[in-house]
């Protein structure tokens, strides 16, 4: 629970007292390694943060499933879709790992960021990092050759590399595993 407080404590300076509350209102869960946290068309009753494991998020496209974004320690699992507009999601989100998450229902997440300032600057913070990390993604699946998104994904997320089957890099770089084999071989 130690890394996870310190995780939480990265993107904004929470007090004791602030965790103790957000804890008191959330409850410890352990799921297994390949089960659904959220699947698509699901509603946002909950809102889980990764105290233990990896996840990643992804949604399917034409049979085939595209890997948007992968999260650990301290990071949000939810459906942006179902928590901002009480509307159904349409992204899975799979555990990787065997995991623990911190589950708490949305609406009283939403009265803790209403009724604690350093929560909902903490909530706020959190909302300013998964923007960024997604307009970075962005920035390099658009404009970047794949290469260099393989090079990037290698300096920013060095850990991932031994732990998210290869399938999953290249479908969240946009590329085949083919061709990410390739660029793995040209590389190492």
């Amino acid at each position: 629970m130690n890394e996870f407080i310190e995780a939480l404590r990265i993107i904004y300076p929470l007090s004791d007292t602030s965790i103790d509350i957000l804890l008191s209102h959330a409850e410890v869960i352990s799921m297994k390694k390949g089960e659904l946290v959220i699947t698509e068309h699901q509603g946002g009753n909950y809102a889980y943060f990764i105290i233990k494991g990896l996840a990643r998020g992804y949604v399917i496209q034409n049979g085939k499933d595209s890997t948007l974004w992968f999260a650990s320690i301290g990071m949000t699992l939810l459906s942006m879709n179902a928590y901002l507009f009480t509307r159904e999601g349409y992204e899975n989100i799979e555990l990787l790992e065997d995991a623990e998450l911190l589950r708490i229902p949305v609406a009283m997440l939403n009265h803790l960021f209403e009724t604690n300032l350093e929560l909902c600057n903490w909530g706020r913070r959190m909302a300013d990092h998964i923007i960024h990390r997604m307009e970075l993604h962005f920035m390099r699946r658009n404009f970047m050759s794949a290469s260099q998104r393989y090079h990037f994904f290698v300096t920013d997320e060095p850990e991932l590399l031994q732990k998210v089957p290869l399938r999953h890099i290249a479908s969240y770089l946009g590329v085949s595993q083919v061709s990410l084999s390739r660029i793995r071989a040209g590389i190492q």
